[in-house]
This record gives structure tokens, C-alpha cells and sequence, in this order.
């Protein structure tokens, strides 16, 4: 073999190396892309996740305690005078159910739920109750500004479906 071959074979062994390693870096890089896909579904199933706790929490505390859901009832469904104790237990009430459509509207915004689903999920805020009005109108800064919008634009629906009503 001439020094001109010995080259040539060298720089043909170099291209198939720097080729290999073009391929392992795509299929390295693949991989990652794949692994942080699972790692971000991961993380929105485990919001969901606690999105569902959530819900049976509220579910839990209604159902199972009869005083309970006779003190949610009256605070919500009437216009009676609240004590001061009242009024603080219904203001964790109401703010437990904003912190929960907060986690639904998160997984709304990462599409691990749609709209519909958003919307079942935000129910349990009773939007359209004053007392709720009230307590959004007081302590809609603690959320997030995509959120408070979102819950501004319902509560704008259901005030419009009130006057055509």
C-alpha cells in the first residue's frame, strides 16, 4: 500500500467515525426527547391525580359529615348572616374549590384535559353563587393571571346568561 492509499483509508475510517457518531448523538438525542415526553406525562398524571384527590376530599368531607354539609348548604344557599367562624370556614370551603379548578386549568393548559372536562372539573366552584362572587372578587390575586382570566371570562358568561334569562 502507497502513502496516498494508507490515506485515503484513514480519511474513509475518519468519515465512517464521524458518521457513527452523527447517529449515536440522533439517537442519544431521541432518546432524551422520548424521556422528557414520559417525564412531563408523569408529571401531569400526577397533577391529575391530585386533582382527583382533591374532588374526593370535598366529596368526602360533605358526604361523611353531616354537619358539614348542613353549615355548606346554609352558607351557600341562603343569604343569612355567617358568624365570623362561618365565614372563615366557608372562605377555606371556597378557596379548596378555586385551588382545585386552579389544578384542572393547569392540566387544561398542558392538554392533558380538554375544555369539556375543564369545565365538569370547575362546577364545584358554583360561580354563579354571590358569596363565591364575593370571596373570587377579594382573592383572585392569589392565582395565576391565565387562571383568573379564564374564571373572569365564566363568571362574564354566566352574569350574560342571567340578563337573558
Amino acid at each position: 500500500m502507497t502513502r496516498t492509499q494508507v490515506k485515503d483509508l484513514l480519511e474513509g475510517i475518519g468519515f465512517i467515525a464521524i458518521i457513527a457518531s452523527l447517529v449515536f448523538v440522533g439517537i442519544e438525542t431521541r432518546n432524551s426527547t422520548t424521556q422528557a415526553t414520559l417525564t412531563t406525562q408523569a408529571l401531569e398524571i400526577s397533577a391529575y391525580q391530585e386533582l382527583m384527590d382533591n374532588i374526593a376530599e370535598l366529596n368526602r368531607l360533605v358526604v361523611q359529615d353531616a354537619e358539614v354539609a348542613a353549615f355548606l348548604y346554609k352558607a351557600y344557599d341562603t343569604t343569612e348572616e355567617l358568624s365570623d367562624f362561618e365565614q372563615f370556614r366557608l372562605g377555606r370551603n371556597i378557596f379548596l374549590r378555586f385551588r382545585h379548578g386552579d389544578i384542572a386549568f393547569f392540566q387544561f393548559e398542558r392538554g392533558a384535559i380538554d375544555e369539556d372536562r375543564l369545565r365538569s372539573s370547575l362546577q364545584v366552584l358554583n360561580l354563579g353563587n354571590p358569596r363565591v362572587q364575593d370571596f373570587w372578587d377579594r382573592n383572585q390575586s392569589n392565582f395565576v393571571e391565565p387562571y383568573r382570566n379564564y374564571i373572569n371570562r365564566l363568571m362574564d358568561e354566566r352574569m350574560a346568561e342571567r340578563k337573558s334569562d
